[in-house]
Parts: C-alpha cells; sequence; structure tokens
C-alpha cells in the first residue's frame, strides 16, 4: 500500500514538473515572438521652425522607443543619437536641409542599433524628448547663430564702405515685360556711378544700394503677376543708409541679368525651359545616378563590380584583364561616380551599349573601338551609292555644295557667300583634299548642282545622304533684313548788326544844287556827291537803310552826316534722309551726290579731275538673339563749298564712322558738331571818337553772332514677315 500510494506520488510530482517546464517554455516562446511582432523602425522625419529661433527635429518611429543615447562634437558640429534594436526605414541614409543651421542628417543602421548623426553649422543649446512613438530634438536660437557671424561681417564692411561714398538717390523705379515674356526691372538713378550689389539669396534677387535715398512714393511692394512675367512680386525699402530692392520670381525656373547705363539700371529675368534646367543641372554636377554608401577593406574589383551591377540592375561585363584588389569607403555617392573613380583607380575604362556595360583595361577598350571602326570603313566602301535631288529654296546651291566639301563659305561682308575651295563652276568633286572631320560627304560621295533650278544633286551613301538632308533643313532658311534709316540735321543761326556814321562837306554850285562844277571847287567835289568823307568815312556796307542831314551851310558849302545802318536775322536747317533695305549681316550702300571738276598741274600739263560730293550710307547689320541690331556704319555728307582764290571749289566734308547696337525700332544720335562764333568790333577815328557828344560820328560798330550744329541720327528696323506681305 506504501509502495503504491509512493509509486503514485512520484508519478504526480513528475507530471506537475513537466507541465512547469512546458509554461516557461510556452511564455518564453511568446515573449521572443512578442519582441519580433514590436521590432521598432524610423518611419519618417519632420522639420518645424519655431518661434524666436527655435527650430525642431521630429523623428517618427512605428512604435514606441526608448531614451536614445545622446552625445555631440564641437569639431565638426554635430549632434548624435543612438537608437537600440531600431532600424531605418528611410528611402535615403543621408537627407539633406540647408536651413537654420541644419545642414543634413545621416541616418545609418549598424550591429543592431540606428545611429542619426545631425550636422550643424555651429554647435547650439539643444535637448531630446520622447513622446511615445516620437523623438523630438530641439534646437535654440539656432536661425539666429547660423546667421550671426555673416550678418557681422556684411553689416560691418558696408557701413565701412557707405561712408566713403557721396550721397546719392533713386529718382524712379518702373517694371516693363519684355517681347518674349521676359520682366524687366528698370531703376533710374540720379548718379550714374551708384554703387550697387546684386545677388540671388533664399530664391529671390536682391539689390542693395549703399548710402541712396528712395523716394516715399517707390517705397512699397508691387504685385506684377499679371503681367505674366518670370516676376510676382517687387519690394522696395529704406534699411538704414541703404535701399533694399527683393525680386520675388513666380517660379523657381528663370535666369537673370542686371546691366548698368547712363544713370539707368535694367533687371532682367526671363524663364528657361526644362531642357536648359536639365542641361545647367548636368553642368553643375554631370552625375545622376542613385546614391549608395560602400564601405569595404582589401576587396576584389571583380566582387564590387557585382555589387553594382546588383544595386543598378544593369548588366556588366568584364574582361578577363580586370583583376586586383582595392580599398574604398564611400558615403552617400552616386553610383555612376562612384563606379568612374573605382575604373580610374585601377587605369580601366568602360563602354556603354544600352543597359550593358563593357568594362576592360584602357588599351584593350582603345584597340575594340579602332578595330570597329576599321569595319565601318570597310562597310562603307562597299556600301552601294544613292542619288538624291535637293531643292534649295533661300539660299545658293553653289554654298551648299561648298559646305559639303567642307569648305568655309562666309565672305568679308558676311552676306554673299564666295567659293572657297572645292571646285569651281558646278563640277561635282573635290578639287583639293580636304579632312574627313570637315566634310560630310563621304571620299566616295558627289556633289553638283543645277544652277538654273537651284537644284543640288548629292550622291552618296544613305547615311550620309541622310545627314545632309538634316544640315540642308536646318540652314535653308530665310534671313530676316533691316531697314535703315538715317538722318543728317545741319541747324543754322546767326545775327548780324552794323552801325556806321559817314561824315563831310558837299560843295553847292551856283545853280543851288549840291555837288556842281559851277564857281570855285576847292574839294574837287564830284556833281552828286551829297556827303564827302573828308572827315570820316565809317559807313555800313551795303546798308538797307541811310539817313542823311545837312548840319551847316555857308560860301557854297554844306556839313552834311549821313546814318547808314543794317540788320541780318537768318536761321536754316538742312535734313538729309538716306535709307537702305538689307539681310542680316549684308553690307548694303546707299549715295547721291554729284562731281566736283578741279584742275591739277603736273609735267603733262592741267589736267581735269573729279571728286564726289555725295550724300552715302554704309551699312553692315546683325541681329542679335535678343533682338537689337549691332551695326557697322559709315554716314557721309559732301558738299560744295566757297570758290577760292584760283578759281577752285572747296569741299565741305561731314562724316561719321562707328559700331553702334541699337534696340530694334530705337532711335538713337550717333554723334555731332556744335560750332558757334560771337564777333563785337568797333572801326572809329582816334581822338574824335573820344570826343563827348559828338563821339560817335566817329565810331562804327559791328555785331555779329552765328551758331551751326550738325547730328546724325540712326533708326534700325526688323522687317517682319507680315511687314514683308503687304
Amino acid at each position: 500500500m506504501n509502495i503504491k500510494q509512493g509509486g503514485f506520488c512520484m508519478s504526480f510530482l513528475k507530471q506537475w514538473s513537466l507541465l512547469h517546464v512546458f509554461a516557461i517554455s510556452a511564455l518564453l516562446l511568446g515573449q521572443v515572438s512578442l519582441l519580433q511582432a514590436q521590432e521598432i523602425a524610423l518611419r519618417s522625419v519632420d522639420f518645424n521652425a519655431l518661434s524666436g529661433d527655435n527650430l525642431q527635429l521630429s523623428f517618427q518611429m512605428t512604435g514606441n522607443v526608448a531614451q536614445p543615447k545622446v552625445f555631440h562634437t564641437d569639431s565638426p558640429a554635430r549632434v548624435v543619437l543612438d537608437f537600440v534594436g531600431v532600424k531605418s526605414d528611410l528611402k535615403r541614409k543621408k537627407n539633406v536641409i540647408n536651413a537654420g543651421g541644419i545642414s543634413s542628417f545621416i541616418a545609418v543602421e549598424s550591429a543592431g542599433r540606428l545611429r542619426v548623426v545631425i550636422n550643424l553649422m555651429k554647435l547650439v543649446a539643444y535637448d531630446v524628448k520622447v513622446k511615445g512613438d516620437q523623438v523630438v530634438v530641439g534646437f535654440h536660437s539656432a536661425g539666429t547663430i547660423a546667421k550671426e557671424s555673416h550678418k557681422k561681417l556684411t553689416e560691418k564692411t558696408l557701413t565701412e564702405f557707405a561712408a566713403l561714398i557721396p550721397q546719392q538717390a533713386i529718382n524712379k523705379i518702373d517694371f516693363r515685360r519684355g517681347n518674349k515674356g521676359e520682366g524687366r526691372l528698370l531703376i533710374y538713378l540720379s548718379n550714374p556711378n551708384t554703387v550697387v550689389n546684386t545677388r540671388e539669396k533664399a530664391g529671390k534677387i536682391e539689390l542693395n544700394f549703399l548710402n541712396t535715398s528712395l523716394p516715399q512714393a517707390y517705397a512699397k511692394k508691387m504685385d506684377v503677376l499679371d503681367f505674366a512675367t518670370p516676376i510676382s512680386m517687387i519690394e522696395a525699402k529704406k534699411v538704414g543708409s541703404r535701399v533694399k530692392i527683393l525680386v520675388t520670381p513666380a517660379n523657381s525656373d528663370y535666369a537673370y541679368s542686371s546691366f548698368q547705363a547712363d544713370g539707368l539700371i535694367t533687371l532682367e529675368v526671363r524663364p528657361i525651359t526644362s531642357a536648359e534646367e536639365e542641361e545647367k543641372r548636368k553642368k553643375k554636377f554631370p552625375y545622376t545616378g542613385e546614391r549608395l554608401s560602400l564601405n569595404f577593406q582589401d576587396i576584389g574589383i571583380r566582387s564590387v563590380l557585382q555589387i553594382l551591377a546588383d544595386f543598378t540592375n544593369l548588366n556588366i561585363l568584364a574582361s578577363d584583364s580586370v583583376s586586383g584588389r582595392l580599398t574604398l569607403r564611400l558615403d552617400d555617392v552616386p553610383w555612376d561616380q562612384a563606379l568612374d573613380f573605382i575604373l580610374k583607380s585601377k587605369g580601366l575604362a568602360k563602354r556603354t551599349a544600352g543597359n550593358v556595360i563593357l568594362i576592360a583595361p584602357t588599351a584593350e577598350i582603345r584597340k575594340l573601338e579602332e578595330e570597329e571602326l576599321a569595319s565601318k570603313r570597310v562597310v562603307a566602301r562597299l556600301e552601294p551609292l544613292r542619288t538624291e535631288y535637293i531643292q534649295i529654296n533661300f539660299a545658293k546651291a553653289e554654298n551648299f555644295r561648298n559646305i559639303l566639301f567642307g569648305n568655309s563659305a562666309a565672305s568679308a561682308d558676311g552676306c554673299n557667300v564666295s567659293v572657297a575651295g572645292g571646285g569651281s563652276g558646278g563640277g561635282g568633286r573635290r578639287s583639293t583634299k580636304v579632312t574627313e572631320d570637315y566634310a560630310l560627304l563621304s571620299n566616295r560621295g558627289t556633289a553638283i548642282v543645277d544652277s538654273r533650278t537651284n537644284t543640288l544633286i548629292v550622291k552618296d551613301t544613305a547615311k550620309q545622304l541622310e545627314e545632309v538632308s538634316k544640315m540642308i533643313q536646318i540652314l535653308d532658311k530665310p534671313v530676316r533684313q533691316v531697314l535703315i534709316e538715317a538722318r543728317i540735321v545741319i541747324a543754322e543761326e546767326g545775327f548780324a548788326q552794323e552801325l556806321g556814321v559817314k561824315f563831310g562837306a558837299a560843295y553847292v554850285g551856283d545853280n543851288g544844287s549840291i555837288g556842281g562844277t559851277t564857281g570855285s571847287n576847292p574839294f574837287n567835289q564830284v556833281p552828286g556827291d551829297i556827303v564827302t568823307p573828308v572827315f570820316s568815312n565809317l559807313a555800313a556796307s551795303n546798308p538797307y537803310g541811310a539817313l542823311g542831314m545837312t548840319l551847316a551851310s555857308g560860301a557854297n558849302y554844306v556839313l552834311n552826316l549821313e546814318i547808314s545802318a543794317l540788320q541780318d536775322d537768318n536761321r536754316a536747317e538742312f535734313v538729309s534722309n538716306p535709307r537702305v533695305l538689307t539681310s542680316d549681316r549684308c553690307k548694303a550702300v546707299i549715295e547721291q551726290g554729284n562731281e566736283i571738276p578741279y584742275k591739277t598741274v603736273s609735267q603733262d600739263g592741267t589736267n581735269i579731275q573729279f571728286k564726289d560730293a555725295k550724300i552715302s550710307l554704309e551699312v553692315t547689320p546683325q541681329i542679335t538673339p535678343n533682338g537689337s541690331i549691332i551695326m557697322d556704319l559709315i554716314v557721309k555728307k559732301d558738299v560744295p563749298g566757297a570758290f577760292q582764290n584760283d578759281g577752285q571749289i572747296a569741299l565741305s566734308t561731314r562724316k561719321v564712322q562707328t559700331s553702334v547696337q541699337i534696340e530694334n525700332g530705337e532711335t538713337v544720335v550717333l554723334g555731332g558738331i556744335f560750332e558757334g562764333e560771337e564777333r563785337n568790333s568797333i572801326s572809329s577815328v582816334p581822338w574824335f571818337s573820344d570826343l563827348p557828344l559828338v563821339g560817335w560820328m566817329f565810331r562804327k560798330t559791328i555785331q555779329g553772332d552765328s551758331k551751326k550744329e550738325l547730328l546724325v541720327f540712326i533708326t534700325p528696323k526688323i522687317i517682319k514677315d507680315s511687314m514683308k506681305m503687304r
């Protein structure tokens, strides 16, 4: 009985122990599965700017997280957070912020933990708070500290520099829309030498004027969005002794330029296309591949290429000559940049075709390309030739034939295209050897011209004919024309005044006639002479009026006085208006005038030669991409002058030769000459002219004032297609 009971007791204890073991195992397994189910990951990061220049980074987790381990470094300025048992679900390891003193942050997993490194421009006070599934890192006065050093330096420099320049002023601010949708900000200055600093800051264009005043009427914000330009807002304000003008673009796809001339600052903002934006981005940083990080010690280069192939999903074919090992550490770089540096470090090169990349030593790649080039030349020599008839619409077919042979076709004046080698007449083969680098035809190709129909007949391979057709399609276009109008204005203004006196005695004859010859005539008077210049003859030359009077008479003689005077007042204006129509970059000449004969004396005798006296306009215009016109000008006006002592005619010449750039339809003054002459002269009899009361009878006064001015105006106009049709 006892044995049975004892056996029963032993069995019960064993069963209880087994149940206890099973319960503990189930509890442990449940905890493991619970831990696996509650694995925490970093899901997103938010950046917030708070009041008082405080910033905040919020790390959002998938579940509740424990307090991370936090430490920082001063140089470089960084704050590091370590999260145990947390992984990252962010798409990128490195994320750029560039705001408020925070440049970027990096999230990296390593050994069962997640490390977040926050890169700062300057270390500031911070705190870390855990709120359930969110970790908040706050930075105090980060925005102020990030700007502090630059702001202090800028303000100090500007203040010191502004004290050295005189007071300046802005007279007017205007805004206009260009023909191609560009926005133009026009700032009129009182001083052409006003100091202005233009820069792009925080997505805006900022203009700073030192020691400058601004009228209150223009110190405001102007909404110009309705003009349909890349500019949406213009704000002008006074900041201390400076004036700041902020231009806010409507979007980020714009390009701007500014220039200052004659007291006018023009800021032009134009839209750019997506292709220009892409090209700009490629020039700034040519690598566009997805970013990755690599950190290996003494790894085979083939293994690295395999990793890149798996990352990019590209087919990489490595030559048997590719070997070696390397150590690399690349953090968040584009994969194509990483591949280039790896290949350069081992003397390798690549060749891409579609999604396949061949990697081999540089010598092997070069040899492969040379063999392919030789093979293509063999194929080209055996390829059948085709003939194509191309109608040339706007140019001369001979010009395109010269281009096909690789010869330059531009003449000196940029208009008429001349034959510069490559055969003459209608010949189809090159008369001189031209390398294939310049010729569009192959060595077997020929080109001839039918001048009657202006047709180009080309015989070559199909590939070369395709290149020829593409070239002609681009170049065979009508050339724009320009109407150039010149005005030569000569303005003359003159004033002359002359006052004279004739004082003397006259003989009276017995019959009572003045100037008679009867009786004694000691003064040998001429009959009819009223005033004989015995005392003075200061009469005006060719007077328009005269007043004669008798002062005294006796003994058959009279004392007479004659006052003569004249006054001329003349104004004249001579205008010459030559105009000529020509094509872009094509020289044009128009002239009108006479040939002036003159004598020359030499060993062969006296000969008659001729000199041109004419009005002429010679111009070569060039239309720029923005619609303005650059012109090389020679404007002349020659007219016959006065006769010389030897009977020859003098030639009066006026000429201006210059190169100028003018906007379409605008009129400018090319130059001018002003001549002025003022003359005051007094002719008198000595001693007698100084007598009181009667001294004026012994004086002759002449006053003259003449002015002459020459001005040359020029006005170019681009002829539009609609105007041609009219």
